[in-house]
C-alpha cells in the first residue's frame, strides 16, 4: 500500500520541484544592480557623511545590499576611515561603497 501512496503522489513532487524554479527565476528577475557612483558623487556622500556625525542630525541614507536597495534612518556614532565603514547609534554599520544615497531629515 505504501507503494501505491508514492504512486500516487509523484506529480504533485514534480510540482514542487517547479515551485523551486519559479521562485530562483523570480529572484533573478527582481535582482537589482548597484549604480555606479562617479567620484563627485562619492565626495558629496563623504562630505554630508562628515557633516551628519560633527552636527549629530539624523539621516536617511540608501544603501544597497544583497542585490536590493534599503533605506536606515539614524545618527552616526562614528567614522572608520581604515575600514571605511559608518557606525550608527543603534549598533549598526554600513560599508562607503554600500551608499547611494544620503538625505538629512
Amino acid at each position: 500500500m505504501n507503494k501505491r501512496l508514492e504512486i500516487k503522489w509523484q506529480p504533485f513532487n514534480a510540482i514542487i520541484s517547479g515551485n523551486k524554479v519559479i521562485k530562483e527565476l523570480e529572484e533573478k528577475r527582481n535582482k537589482q544592480i548597484m549604480p555606479i557612483l562617479s567620484d563627485d558623487e562619492k565626495w558629496t556622500l563623504e562630505s554630508k557623511i562628515k557633516k551628519a556625525y560633527h552636527t549629530h542630525e539624523k539621516i536617511e541614507i540608501l544603501y544597497f545590499w544583497e542585490n536590493q536597495f534599503f533605506t536606515k534612518l539614524g545618527f552616526i556614532n562614528s567614522i572608520d576611515t581604515f575600514h571605511n565603514k559608518i557606525y550608527f547609534q543603534d549598533n549598526t554599520s554600513l560599508y562607503f561603497e554600500q551608499l547611494i544615497e544620503i538625505n538629512f531629515t
